[in-house]
């Protein structure tokens, strides 16, 4: 970890993936809370790459890539960053975050997760190595059981924090836990309501709405 003057605070960038098919009220408003609590200057979505036999059969990565990019008007603090779709290998989150933090040095950047990856982390590509790059900040939502497995517990023993100024001062290095609303939407209750022709206007921001109408997407049976 390399600390610097208290007085003068990092400035944190959170960087937040998930294949966001289609991104949704309840993935901006989780953003949202978090950049406050840690009153982060900007929120970058990273779209992932969604392998083919987990993609809805008429949506592709532009099109997650441009629902993104229509989410971002609602705040300034969203920024869309298409760098793992536009990748021509597949993309891993620890090879994401050396690019990153080579890109930003003197940043604080912070990875979002919910609390169901951080359970499974261990089973993630160089997973021991990940806080090296960042801090992981875990949306806690709506109390979501925290059962743990060795691994897991071992890494939160020697890494969580629960004050959130410790982000600030250390360029990498901690995990912290935060509460976020709970908003009972998922991605593919969306992609079920869009077959069956039902209004999901207040489940996602107009544009991505507009888009997803105007393009006939999710339109098909959702096999993902």
């Amino acid at each position: 970890m390399t600390l610097i003057n208290s007085e003068q605070p990092l400035p944190i960038a959170i960087y937040f993936g998930g294949t966001f098919n289609p991104i949704h009220h309840g993935h901006l408003q989780v953003a949202l809370e978090v950049s406050e609590t840690l009153n982060a200057d900007s929120v970058h979505l990273l779209p992932n790459y969604l392998p083919p036999h987990k993609a809805s059969p008429d949506v592709s990565a532009q099109q997650r890539a441009k629902m993104c990019e229509l989410a971002c008007l609602l705040d300034p603090k969203f920024k869309l960053d298409s760098r793992e779709l536009n990748s021509a290998e597949p993309s891993y989150t620890i090879a994401t975050l050396k690019q990153l933090k080579a890109e930003h040095p003197n940043r604080a950047l912070c990875f979002m997760i919910g609390m169901d990856s951080l359970q499974t982390l261990d089973t993630w590509r160089n997973w021991r190595q990940l806080t090296k790059y960042c801090h992981l900040v875990v949306a806690a939502r709506g109390g979501y059981p925290a059962q743990f497995n060795e691994n897991v517990r071992q890494l939160l023993a020697s890494n969580q924090t629960f004050n959130p100024q410790d982000l600030q001062t250390k360029q990498s290095g901690c995990i912290y836990l935060v509460e976020t609303s709970e908003l009972m939407i998922s991605a593919s209750q969306i992609r079920q309501r869009y077959q069956k022709q039902q209004n999901c206007r207040c489940l996602l921001p107009d544009k991505v709405n507009d888009y997803i109408i105007q393009h006939h997407l999710y339109t098909h049976v959702d096999r993902a």
